[in-house]
């Protein structure tokens, strides 16, 4: 369990001991309250790196920023893995879906993984330039970009610490760390997302096809709607720099949305953006 617990986040290893397992000797974590604080600053602090070098001016530095981005979905994909052979999804109730969600989150975000790797050969064959801070008619900007990756780095964190605290027992001590995590970072994806439309809706972009162009704002729709059917859900105020968010008012519809309904429909989309990609791949390599 040593490598999820320095390239997985502390997040995982702390889920799997959650399931059973025993702690890695030399590595013992203090206290939950300092896991989750570890585990939120590990997610945000990857974030932020990937947003950073992904679409850096130098190859070097773009390949390093694929490969950490590859590394992390690589090792989540594999968490996924350990939990369908060590027994943990056999623990899980039939008739509850969050295996199968995870299984599909697991082969999507392998996919993204070996992409990125594929991807790194052809960072050297760029030319280094810098590219606009802004969106211009020709090309995304730096700051688009950024929020691009970093939005993608956090949804995936979310999605899989999420689903994991879905199947702790409620009276897990580990479950309360877990959800805040899990809230914590799906308000930065709150932000972000506002801060994508904003950015998209005042600046020019490159001409993209209608179905591309609606994609994006479908994607916006489902982040916010999965942000608020969690605010639905929780059961104290979400804290957020700082402040902390009202809980909106119990819906009976919003378990259900938030725990399989718009996590599907992401996967769904997350399946059809790596379709593009690969296509985008395959015009490159002509």
């Amino acid at each position: 369990m040593q490598f999820l617990h320095l390239v997985g986040g502390p997040g995982l290893f702390v889920a799997f001991e959650a399931f059973g397992h025993r702690a890695t000797p030399g590595l013992p974590i203090a206290s939950l309250s300092a896991a989750k604080r570890a585990m939120t600053s590990f997610y945000l602090g990857l974030a932020l790196i990937i947003a950073l070098t992904i679409n850096a001016r130098y190859a070097v530095v773009r390949a390093l920023g694929s490969l950490a981005a590859a590394t992390a979905m690589g090792f989540l994909a594999w968490s996924v893995v350990l939990a369908n052979t060590d027994g943990t999804f056999a623990r899980v109730p039939a008739g509850d879906n969050t295996p199968l969600l995870l299984n599909i989150e697991a082969a999507l975000i392998g996919l993204g993984a070996i992409m990125l790797l594929l991807s790194i050969p052809r960072q050297f064959r760029r030319t280094d330039a810098t590219l606009p801070w802004r969106n211009t008619l020709t090309a995304y900007g730096q700051i688009t970009r950024g929020l691009h990756w970093g939005s993608a780095t956090l949804v995936i964190a979310a999605f899989t610490i999420g689903q994991f605290v879905s199947i702790l027992a409620d009276d897990a001590p580990e479950r309360a760390e877990f959800l805040a995590t899990h809230m914590a970072i799906g308000g930065a994806i709150f932000l972000l997302t506002f801060a994508r439309m904003f950015e998209r809706l005042v600046r020019p972009s490159p001409p993209t096809s209608l179905p591309a162009h609606g994609g994006h704002f479908l994607l916006y729709a489902l982040l916010i709607a999965t942000s608020v059917t969690g605010l639905a859900l929780a059961t104290a105020p979400v804290p957020l720099l700082g402040l902390s968010l009202p809980n909106l008012p119990a819906n009976p519809l919003a378990e259900p949305l938030h725990r399989l309904v718009l996590p599907l429909i992401l996967l769904l989309l997350f399946a059809a953006h790596l379709v593009g990609a690969i296509k985008a791949i395959r015009r490159m390599a002509r």
